[in-house]
């Protein structure tokens, strides 16, 4: 019952914000989500095995290089609150407030800069990432985060202030490899027709079941290729459906949108790229879920996913002025199916606890 109150209370906020005090309850909501994320106590499937890290940090960097394979962010930061607490625990919780509170700002700092619509794009947020970033994966939470403020460097070519931003997501996350990709792609200008080209292969592959990796010959190219997928399906807690509600909401964007591109690409100076992103991210979640990589398939998308908290709201400008409700609605369903998902139904989260 607390997860729907916040998500009810926010998308409340929220919608005052579009009116007036935009600044000022954005300010609200990031303070009250963060400490909401930042409080929890064992309520995620990730919660014990951060406590630990924070808890038991090493005594030197390079004692934890040698001993862990984990990120740089999981030395520094909890060795930076050890220098003002004496109690383990008292790092362990400052170090969860932190993260919460960057992964929630730097959201929250992007919708309030780049989207017109703060309400449906805080619904979706809490919806859609909050509950996964901030309460559960929170060192993707952070780097998607820093990636969703570079969208504007990609637009831009603003190459140096997009990898000084890349460079911060790996500090967090080292699946941050990703985000050169759109990059890649938008710096050199593909157009979009031959995105529509591999969604459409991504979707042949997985219709017939063909592993790309395997016919490549990736895996004999590049032992580790296979090495790694592997230890990624020693990882997984089950099989990933490729068609989940939230996939098949993706592709029915993708769908709709294609059908108003240009309409879209003239009236948002970012939809191309969020577009785009967002294209990439479905393809490599059905190329990888049918190579052998579901686990890592699944964390691409999440990766990627953080820009469809600006790019869905955008269609409310597909209908006409009359009928723009739809627009809004569907936004609104879909966030409320899925924070109905991942609270009832998913089984990710218990009930929410709290030190505060």
């Amino acid at each position: 019952m607390v997860y729907y109150i916040v998500f009810i209370f926010s998308g409340i906020l929220s919608f005052v914000a579009e009116l007036k005090y935009k600044k000022i309850i954005c300010i609200i909501l990031a303070i009250i989500l963060s400490l909401f994320a930042g409080s929890r106590i064992g309520i995620d499937r990730d919660y014990y095995m951060y406590l630990k890290n924070f808890r038991y940090v090493e005594p030197t960097f390079s004692v934890f290089l040698e001993k862990n394979h984990l990120e740089w962010c999981m030395f520094f930061i909890p060795d930076f609150f050890r220098q003002f607490y004496n109690s383990n625990m008292d790092v362990a919780k400052a170090c969860f407030v932190f993260f919460a509170t960057l992964g929630v700002s730097l959201k929250i700092r992007a919708i309030a800069k780049y989207s017109e619509y703060i309400f449906l794009s805080v619904i979706l947020y809490f919806g859609n990432l909050f509950l996964m970033h901030e309460m559960t994966t929170i060192r993707a939470g952070i780097a998607a985060g820093f990636f969703l403020l570079s969208i504007k460097n990609i637009e831009q070519k603003e190459h140096l202030q997009f990898f000084i931003k890349l460079l911060l997501c790996f500090f967090f996350h080292s699946s941050s490899i990703l985000y050169i990709l759109p990059w890649m792609c938008y710096t050199f200008r593909v157009p979009i027709k031959y995105y529509y080209y591999v969604i459409i292969i991504s979707i042949v592959l997985v219709v017939f079941n063909i592993n790309l990796i395997t016919i490549l010959l990736l895996d004999k190219i590049f032992p580790k290729v296979e090495y790694y997928i592997k230890a990624m399906e020693w990882m997984k807690e089950g099989k990933v459906n490729v068609l989940n509600f939230k996939m098949l909401f993706a592709m029915i964007i993708v769908a709709i949108f294609s059908m108003f591109y240009s309409t879209l690409k003239e009236r948002f100076i970012y939809f191309d790229l969020l577009f785009k992103i967002h294209i990439i991210s479905i393809c490599l979640f059905l190329i990888l879920s049918v190579s052998g990589a579901q686990v890592f398939s699944t964390r691409a998308f999440e990766m990627y996913s953080v820009v469809q908290i600006l790019l869905y709201p955008m269609i409310v400008h597909i209908f006409p002025d009359k009928m723009k409700i739809i627009g809004w609605a569907l936004i609104v369903v879909f966030s409320c199916i899925q924070t109905f998902y991942l609270i009832d139904v998913a089984d990710i989260f218990k009930a929410y606890d709290s030190w505060l």
